[in-house]
């Protein structure tokens, strides 16, 4: 206790002789007495000071003790304070009626005044371990049933208030609603600003989703059964939140708290010096026809964000039973796929690319390809965003480069030298050990490094610039050839670009035209040729697939021409003959 804040204690009597004496008898250097001479005064001093313990005499004017007892503890702040009544020696009633009314002791009259000081010492200290016990206690609840970050009630809290209003519901015969919310591309907020910013983040989006429900016509929309209403927020740790809503009268209610909770997301959020739009993905499941339970409304929200997710992001998107069968049937393409990855059937198929000025094939690119030994093929639009999302692209991504290898070297062992094109993904390439993985594989094989061209994305190579480049680097000390895929698509600086140690552009086939395309799509191409020329870099035009698409890109130098006109991606080989062929007979 510090000894510059004592602690309160109010005496109540009409006896001025006998305050004066409890006033001498405890007052101390860490004990403050106030007085009160009567009932109404005690009322009013226990307001004003807040005192740590009472001591009521039974017989007072105006109020007597036991009608004081009571008012406290009817007070918010009286539940638990202790109160001493002073009653007379040989009045039992007294006593009895202290106890009823609340009271945590009594002294008899008269009072032996030594005993009375060590009495209030030890309830006090009673008093101050309970206050502890009970300060612990609600610790414990907080750390049990609410978010630590944002404050919020739990999965835990929410799951156990679900049970009540859900079965209020069903007696009441009236629909409820789960909306899970999940924060778009959240984890580049992470990675590039820091886990400090994210945690930021993450409040003021706790606090603007509460501001949102508060400011809700719904929500202050008010019934005659207060209790069969509720909204209730909640986060369920990191960057996903729930909004239950106990009491509709139909789906579309439900429908306009998710389209304001969007909207609520079109202002930026201010962290700092830095303004952060982030966007919400929101998926509904309606009581009682999506699901009776908590575990099963919960779950088919929560499936149902996932496809609001697929659906573009920052939508929502109410829950269907085919939800259900498509997520199943996506659960066992990813225990397929991890099995097909420990048995080696996904294989690179290769893509030739042919010299636009020679009409022979200098290159191909090696693509991935999944055909299960019994069974259709899983194309890659199916089965890359699994691995993207998993993480078994990294593990993806070594094997369809450990096979380019041993092929590339068994071509080059039958007198064809030419370059394959791996596909590196942003998880593969910011892996710390990725060159040395690239250069055990060249050892492995005896491969020499200009056999070997690596492509990354624009959006990759960009998105923590600086560290890249020295990541490229170390690549390119290998002697690899490296080239920007799907250039244009992304958000290349022209700065970093000739910083950058690359050799070749990619152009997407989403520029690729012919003479008569609208002027302004032949001005993309060509800028972006004059750019590749400029800085003396080789290009590699990708989806062409009629002889008038060349066109465009004939006075270029170091062209390489890939797409259907010449050839589609084939097992290795079918490719082996192509090797022997000319293709000037495809040119314009």
């Amino acid at each position: 206790m510090s000894s510059d804040v004592k602690t309160k204690i109010l005496i109540s009597d009409d006896d001025l002789t006998a305050r004066i004496l409890m006033k001498e008898t405890l007052s101390s250097d860490v004990l403050e007495v106030i007085e009160a001479a009567n009932g109404k005064q005690a009322i009013e001093q226990f307001e004003k000071h807040h005192p740590a313990l009472l001591l009521l005499d039974v017989s007072m004017p105006e109020m007597n003790g036991f009608e004081v007892c009571e008012t406290i503890r009817a007070h918010k702040d009286g539940k638990h304070i202790p109160i001493i009544m002073v009653t007379g020696s040989d009045d039992i009633a007294s006593i009895h009626k202290s106890y009823a009314v609340g009271a945590t002791d009594f002294i008899a009259k008269p009072i032996k005044w030594p005993i009375l000081g060590e009495r209030v010492k030890y309830i006090l200290r009673a008093s101050q371990a309970f206050e502890d016990l009970v300060t612990q206690q609600q610790e414990l609840h907080q750390l049990a049933f609410y978010d630590t970050l944002t404050g919020l009630p739990n999965r835990q809290y929410l799951m156990q208030d679900l049970q009540r209003y859900l079965a209020m519901a069903k007696r009441n015969n009236y629909q409820a609603a789960m909306l899970y919310i999940d924060l778009d591309r959240f984890k580049r907020i992470n990675d590039t600003m820091g886990h400090s910013y994210g945690d930021k983040l993450l409040r003021k989006v706790a606090l603007r989703l509460q501001a949102n429900l508060r400011d809700s016509d719904m929500c202050a929309r008010t019934t005659k059964d207060s209790e069969s209403q509720a909204t209730q927020l909640s986060s369920f740790g990191g960057d996903e939140f729930t909004i239950f809503l106990s009491r509709l009268n139909n789906s579309n209610e439900a429908m306009l708290v998710a389209e304001r909770v969007i909207r609520s997301f079109s202002t930026p959020f201010q962290l700092e010096q830095f303004e952060v739009v982030i966007t919400p993905s929101i998926g509904i499941s309606v009581f009682p026809h999506d699901g009776e339970d908590a575990e099963s409304l919960l779950k088919n929200a929560d499936t149902a964000m996932y496809f609001a997710k697929e659906s573009g992001r920052c939508c929502y998107r109410f829950y269907q039973d085919s939800m259900n069968s498509k997520a199943a049937a996506r659960l066992q393409l990813e225990q397929d796929l991890r099995k097909a990855l420990d048995n080696n059937e996904v294989v690179p198929f290769y893509q030739p690319q042919v010299c636009a000025q020679t009409g022979r094939i200098l290159g191909v690119e090696a693509l991935a390809r999944w055909q299960k030994p019994q069974g259709q093929p899983i194309f890659p639009d199916e089965f890359i965003p699994i691995a993207e999302e998993t993480g078994m692209i990294i593990k993806l991504g070594q094997q369809i480069l450990y096979h380019a290898c041993q092929q590339a070297k068994n071509w080059q062992q039958s007198g064809h030298a030419i370059r394959v094109a791996v596909n590196v993904s942003g998880h593969q390439f910011k892996q710390p050990d990725f060159p040395n993985v690239v250069k055990k594989v060249l050892e492995t094989f005896q491969l020499p490094a200009s056999l070997l061209e690596l492509e990354l994305t624009e959006s990759v190579i960009m998105s923590d610039a600086e560290e890249n480049i020295a990541r490229l680097k170390e690549l390119k000390a290998l002697g690899v050839t490296l080239a920007v895929d799907d250039f244009g698509t992304g958000y290349s600086s022209l700065s970093y670009l000739k910083k950058f140690p690359i050799d070749i552009l990619k152009i997407d086939r989403s520029f690729m035209c012919d003479i008569n395309s609208p002027p302004d799509d032949i001005a993309i191409v060509e800028a972006i040729l004059a750019l590749a020329t400029s800085l003396n870099l080789g290009v590699i035009a990708e989806g062409i697939e009629y002889s008038g698409q060349i066109t465009t890109l004939q006075n270029t130098k170091n062209l390489l021409l890939q797409g259907y006109l010449f050839s589609r991606p084939m097992a290795s080989e079918f490719i082996s003959p192509l090797l022997q062929q000319n293709f000037n007979h495809l040119m314009p």
